[in-house]
């Protein structure tokens, strides 16, 4: 019984769906698409078993849930902290070789002063 009240209430609003877009088209209104019906549950195993298949598991660079899977937070930011370490280090070495003074500018400097 509940079934056949469910029937009814949607046959009724596909109507009022067919008669508002048939009065939108009168008036130049753009006319609303229905929304795409989902498939049987029968249907997505279906898919999932094509996607196991052997064929796909040898070359994983064509398996679109591969691409699709996340990477994980603590890898994020594993490469997130080398990454800075990597930086610090870098800046580090650039500004010790830019401030060692030239050997021959400090013996100048040196033997200018008077100091032995």
């Amino acid at each position: 019984m509940a079934r056949g009240s469910r029937s009814r209430a949607s046959r009724a609003e596909r109507r009022m769906q067919k008669e508002r877009a048939a009065s939108a088209l009168q008036r130049g209104l753009p006319v609303p698409t229905p929304l795409p019906k989902r498939a049987a549950p029968s249907a997505a195993s279906r898919v999932r078993s094509s996607a196991n298949s052997p064929d796909r598991a040898r070359s994983p660079s064509l398996d679109p849930s591969s691409s699709n899977q996340r990477m994980p937070l603590a890898v994020k930011l594993l490469g997130l902290g080398l990454g800075l370490l990597g930086l610090v280090y870098g800046l580090t070495l650039f500004r010790d070789h830019r401030s060692v003074p030239d050997p021959a500018a400090v013996r100048a400097n040196m033997t200018g002063t008077g100091v032995k």
